[in-house]
This record gives C-alpha cells, sequence and structure tokens, in this order.
C-alpha cells in the first residue's frame, strides 16, 4: 500500500488504517527501538516503548499534511525520539548529581575499581615476564597460541619447526609455566 492510499484510508476509516500501519511498520520500529535499548533496557520496557511510539504515530500523523509523502520518516522520527525518551529514563535513576562546590564532591565514588584494576595489571605483567622468562621459543610458542590464538601448523611456519614438535614443546612449556607461577 502506498502512502497516498493510506492517506486516503486514514480519512475514510481510522481504525483500519492504524491497523495496516502497525502490521505494515511493527518490524521496523521493534528494529529502532530495540537497537537503542537492548543493552539495558527489560523487554517489557522496550515493548512499552513500541506502544508508546504507535500512541504517538496514531495521535499525531495527520494525513491533511505532507509530511514529504514519506509516512515512514515519519514513523523512523517518532520511533528515534521515543527510543532516546525511554533511554534518559531509564538512564536517568544511575546518575547522581553533585555541585562541585559541596564536600561531597571531593568523595565521589568512581565507578572504576582502581584496586582490582591495578591487581589484574600486575598480574597480566607476572605473567607475561613468566613466559618471557621461559626463553625462546617456548615464550614465543605460548604467546601465538594463546593470546594470538594460532593453531600449531601457523605457529611451526613462524618459529621455523614442524607442528608436532610445536605441540610438544607447548606441553613442556606450560608444565614449567604452572611450576613457576606456583613458586611466586
Amino acid at each position: 500500500m502506498t502512502d497516498e492510499q493510506l492517506r486516503h484510508l486514514l480519512k475514510s476509516s481510522p481504525e483500519k488504517a492504524h491497523r495496516l500501519i502497525f502490521d505494515e511498520y511493527y518490524n521496523y520500529v521493534y528494529t529502532i527501538v530495540f537497537n537503542r535499548l537492548r543493552s539495558f533496557a527489560s523487554p517489557e520496557d522496550i515493548d512499552e516503548c513500541i506502544s508508546d511510539v504507535f500512541s504517538d504515530i496514531f495521535m499525531k500523523y495527520d494525513p491533511d499534511t505532507s509530511y514529504n509523502g514519506n509516512i515512514k520518516g515519519f514513523v523512523a522520527a517518532i520511533s528515534q525520539n521515543r527510543s532516546i525518551d525511554m533511554f534518559r529514563k531509564l538512564k536517568a535513576p544511575h546518575r547522581k548529581i553533585f555541585s562541585l562546590d559541596s564536600e561531597e564532591a571531593n568523595q565521589i565514588p568512581s565507578e572504576e575499581k582502581v584496586d582490582e584494576t591495578v591487581e589484574k595489571a600486575e598480574s597480566s605483567h607476572a605473567l607475561l615476564d613468566t613466559v618471557k622468562a621461559l626463553g625462546e621459543p617456548d615464550s614465543t610458542i605460548i604467546m601465538q597460541k594463546y593470546y594470538y590464538g594460532r593453531s600449531s601448523s601457523e605457529i611451526a611456519d613462524i618459529v621455523s619447526m614442524k607442528p608436532d614438535a610445536v605441540r610438544k614443546r607447548l606441553s613442556r612449556a606450560i608444565k614449567r609455566l604452572r611450576s613457576l607461577i606456583s613458586e611466586i
């Protein structure tokens, strides 16, 4: 159905036209809303937003107004605006506003857990140093296998060995690495 036919139907039978709009554009609206809200909204929030979108479309779309002959653009604009409103509504309770002049500003908690981040970084550096202490070609084999995700045959090309030899060295290097880590 063309936009012009839909406009005529809106004038003659609004209920039928609303049903056609819903059937025609539901997936389109769902995609726009879902892409905006999927990261933290519940399925119920997404459904509520979609309902609000269609409510706005049915109440605000005027068949006598031109809209450049494009109802799809109107539907997209309403969908984006409503999903942004819902995003802000859901995001608002998670924000706390402080005045920079207040005493609380010095004690604003960070969402980043610095101690855990530092501990992970130190562990990563210690592990990397231990892997380097294994020497060549074991350290290269471990790095290529577990960091870059390469296969034994790919690693064999890099270190000029046969794939079977790479697998055997990897097995021995992992055993040595476990014993070195347990000593730390």
